[in-house]
């Protein structure tokens, strides 16, 4: 889906979503002497840009994404005259960069670079004297886009007006009680405009816009270390904080941090103070490419990687109980054990998107608790122990790909859970859904085959039409599906337009078990090499995005992009699992060959609807 004709249409949904849904933007860098733009989003973003004459500007529009501050503009001299970031709409951020009058540059020089779906970076060419007048210019950009704008009357109930300014006021004098239960927000703000502080998969990272943040390159030598008991310090050289941080704090309540506080010891030096658990490991902090300041725990082997603060809530009394001492992995990764000092009688459960619940009963946790290190390209991403009454909660979240199998006693003190990676022969082995019996109902799926009618998707090599392309291999996977006792609704079954509220709106009407949404992908009629297919999911649908994605590389000659979370509209406003599949890049020379073959799209479509059959099949809907 090329950017510039499909996030033009997009962008008049968000307007109607709450802001409270939008990421936010963490940050950003423009370096003017290398003419290259960074920055960094909360959620996945999908860029739109355009050139703009009188006076000649780049504007970089970041649909559903907030900045949750004033505007920021920056002044230069040279061909670049200024750079500034504000909030143009309740739901967009706009990154303009600003030409010297007499200059302008080549839109389809204009490169992006998505390192992940949250991080970009975009290279501009090097701006010329202006030798013809210049109109709005589309730039062709990245991947996952949406179609032009289009003349569509809304219902006047479901405008949005812009977002008002507003005053952010100071923070409050340091009053903080850390809170006795994990916070579960997935970012912490401060009430001060210059700071951001957001948790990441691993730690925490804090968004210093003070006047002297920028010029900080060495980060080993600019950040000093101490640690005294259960404080932590940071002390920043060459950092100013603004004025209103001066010894402020904020509550986190996570990965063992109850607090961190900001302090300026100097006027050319600021400290960050991390209040943490008695147990926690030391931290490191280290400055980013762009803007900013990360902090990680150091791993060792004595604490679980990535407990929460809450990680024991009470203690049994029963003297009678188990004590659980230790989670380890074993046998090159395929086994997760857990080990006590008696007998031990666990259960598990799949709670969804890759998270199983362990359960073990009259138990405690010891003190201290062994936990593994979770190493680069370990099959877990996450492990989670925590104290519920007179029972121990182990949280394993897996990785994309992997499975966690039935619980098997070693030991009357040992217990041993699978690790399992999903291989080609369960990916192709042949998956057949009983017939209901009387009175049960049968799977209901919805089909939508993206744009339609006056929105033609991306053009491709050739002038090839996404909404050409995406239509048969929708029709094709909803037979496959119906020959297997599937109810299927189609969003659209011809060449019509319909909007992304209206697809969701259907699935949502009819309570749908399942949302599957068929596209094609763009990146730039320059890059033909950059081929292959993609799978999105936002919350629920990561485990259906997997069972498809596998299926169509086991069975389509086809390069593998990998699966990745984004904040799609119709992914997001979905109340079932959903999945968005990119069955290729139309602009790239391998991928529009084969989507123009009818016989390439029915192999497609029948990959696309095993991996529903086997997804249903799994979860017993």
């Amino acid at each position: 889906m090329k950017l510039h004709w499909l996030l033009s249409s997009i962008l008049g949904v968000f307007l109607y979503c709450s802001p409270a849904y939008a990421g936010r933007l963490l940050s950003w860098e423009f370096k003017p002497k290398e003419n290259r733009l960074v920055f960094l989003t909360e959620e996945g973003v999908q860029p739109k840009a355009k050139l703009i004459s009188n006076p000649t500007r780049l504007v970089i529009e970041l649909p559903g994404t907030t900045l949750g501050r004033t505007t920021v503009k920056e002044n230069y001299s040279g061909t670049i005259r200024g750079f500034r970031i504000g909030q143009s709409t309740a739901n967009t951020v706009s990154l303009v960069v600003e030409l010297a009058p007499g200059y302008t540059l080549d839109p389809q020089q204009v490169k992006f670079r998505g390192i992940s779906p949250t991080q970009w970076t975009v290279n501009i060419p090097t701006p010329t004297i202006t030798r013809t007048s210049q109109l709005t210019t589309p730039i062709a950009s990245p991947r996952n886009t949406l179609p032009p704008p289009r003349t569509v009357t809304s219902p006047p109930s479901r405008t949005v007006p812009p977002r008002p300014t507003r005053t952010i006021p100071p923070l409050p004098a340091r009053t903080v009680t850390p809170s006795p239960t994990t916070n579960t927000s997935n970012s912490f703000t401060t009430t001060s405009s210059s700071i951001y502080i957001k948790k990441t998969r691993h730690g925490f990272f804090i968004d210093i816009s003070g006047d002297r943040a920028a010029p900080v390159r060495d980060r080993n030598k600019k950040i000093l270390y101490s640690r005294s008991g259960s404080i932590i310090n940071f002390d920043l050289e060459d950092i100013t904080l603004p004025q209103d941080l001066a010894t402020k704090s904020v509550a986190v309540n996570e990965y063992g941090v109850q607090e961190i506080q900001f302090t300026q010891t100097s006027p050319s030096q600021a400290r960050i103070s991390l209040k943490v658990t008695d147990n926690s490991p030391d931290w490191l902090a280290t400055f980013s490419r762009i803007r900013g300041l990360i902090l990680v725990p150091k791993r060792n082997n004595s604490n679980l990687a990535r407990t929460p603060l809450s990680t024991t809530t009470q203690r049994p009394s029963t003297q009678n109980s188990t004590t659980v001492e230790a989670l380890e992995l074993s046998n090159n990764d395929t086994q997760l054990l857990i080990k006590s000092d008696r007998s031990l009688l666990a259960r598990s459960q799949f709670r969804g998107n890759g998270v199983y619940e362990i359960r073990i009963n009259n138990a405690q946790l010891a003190d201290p608790f062994r936990g593994p290190q979770l190493k680069a390209g370990s099959p877990i991403s996450q492990l989670k122990v925590r104290q519920e009454g007179s029972s121990v909660v182990i949280l394993v979240t897996t990785r994309l790909g992997v499975n966690l199998g039935n619980i098997t006693q070693k030991a009357n003190n040992l217990v041993s859970l699978p690790i399992q990676r999903l291989r080609q022969a369960t990916i192709l082995s042949p998956i057949t859904i009983p017939p209901p019996t009387s009175g049960s109902n049968r799977p209901l799926v919805i089909i939508d085959a993206g744009h339609g009618g006056q929105d033609p998707g991306t053009i491709g090599i050739g002038g090839v039409r996404e909404k050409d392309i995406v239509l048969p291999i929708s029709l094709d996977v909803a037979e496959e599906l119906r020959k297997q006792g599937v109810e299927v609704r189609m969003t659209r079954d011809r060449d019509y337009f319909v909007s992304l509220q209206g697809r969701t709106d259907l699935a949502n009407k009819i309570n749908a078990d399942l949302f599957v949404s068929i596209h094609a992908n763009a990146i730039n009629l320059s890059r033909p090499d950059v081929n292959g297919l993609e799978t999105y999911y936002y919350q629920s649908g990561r485990r259906l995005a997997e069972v498809i994605h596998w299926n169509i590389l086991n069975s389509v000659p086809i390069k593998n992009r990998n699966i990745r979370r984004a904040r799609f509209f119709v992914l997001r406003r979905s109340k079932m699992p959903a999945v968005l599949v990119e069955v290729g890049f139309l602009t790239g020379a391998e991928d529009s060959v084969r989507l123009k073959n009818p016989n390439h799209r029915r192999q497609m479509a029948k990959a696309i609807a095993r991996g529903i059959i086997q997804y249903i099949k799994q979860n017993k809907i």
